[in-house]
């Protein structure tokens, strides 16, 4: 299969044809074992990207190539990689992906904080270190301190409004029925797969999301008082897990409450 399709995008750089090489490379990245590229294969691929000349596709051909077992951190490859993301070239999604995979083949987390910091808009670079996942940077330039502390409050964000949106699944009424034709996402699919993930609600585990105030110390006592009555079976229409929607929120705006952090 990896023989085929490698062939085929050789085949159609020569003959220019860009939306074949696209179609073949993505195929080739999200339905291959790319541990099955390697030697000869891997090789033409990376000769291609001098020679690809549409930058969605470069960035594309970089995303597959980086994912290969054979490939070793490049700075050179990730300096363009990162100059096509400053161009519109790809996604944020597949732009943390691929700079995921990059730390995998041996580029710290800081080279990828330090490129993107300083190529890329601050809201754009935010949006991937955030989707990265990663907690640890490295060590920042003073110039930069301000924008580090701009990604770890959005990856404060992300975390909080996840718990509280797992949370309004399952004592809003309404969230849970009518999240299967919503167009809010509450982070699980259905209601149940919510309570299924409530059991890290406890009260060691909540002392780790207080320290890093992701949440008050009120909100989680109500957290693992939530915990308690699913453990219990409790139905989610009884009034102890109604009262804790007004306890979490009081009379304040839901959205309001989701995205102001702990102080």
């Amino acid at each position: 299969m990896i023989e085929k399709i490698i062939h085929l995008i050789t085949n159609a750089s020569l003959d220019k044809n860009d939306s074949v090489i696209v179609a073949a490379l993505k195929l080739l990245k999200n339905d291959c074992n790319l541990e099955e590229l390697v030697g000869d294969y891997f090789a033409q691929l990376v000769s291609m990207i001098p020679l690809v000349k549409e930058q969605s596709t470069k960035a594309l051909l970089i995303e597959t190539i980086v994912e290969s077992p054979e490939f070793v951190s490049d700075d050179t490859m990730l300096d363009e990689y990162v100059k096509l993301i400053s161009e519109g070239a790809t996604n944020v999604q597949e732009a943390a992906r691929c700079l995921g995979a990059f730390t995998a083949s041996g580029c710290t987390n800081n080279q990828i904080f330090l490129q993107l910091a300083n190529k890329l808009n601050d809201k754009f670079a935010v949006e991937i270190l955030v989707s990265m996942g990663r907690s640890n940077w490295g060590e920042t330039p003073h110039y930069l301190k301000s924008f580090a502390q701009e990604v770890q409050n959005a990856q404060r964000i992300k975390y909080r409004s996840g718990i509280i949106a797992a949370f309004l699944l399952i004592v809003h009424p309404l969230c849970s029925e009518y999240t299967h034709v919503s167009s809010l996402s509450f982070g699980y699919p259905f209601t149940e797969a919510a309570m299924n993930d409530w059991a890290w609600v406890t009260p060691k585990n909540t002392e780790h999301i207080v320290q890093k105030k992701i949440v008050t110390s009120k909100e989680a006592d109500i957290l693992v008082k939530l915990g308690d009555l699913l453990r219990l079976n409790m139905n989610l229409s009884s009034n102890e897990v109604a009262k804790l929607y007004t306890e979490f929120f009081e009379d304040k705006n839901p959205f309001d409450v989701i995205y102001t952090l702990p102080k």
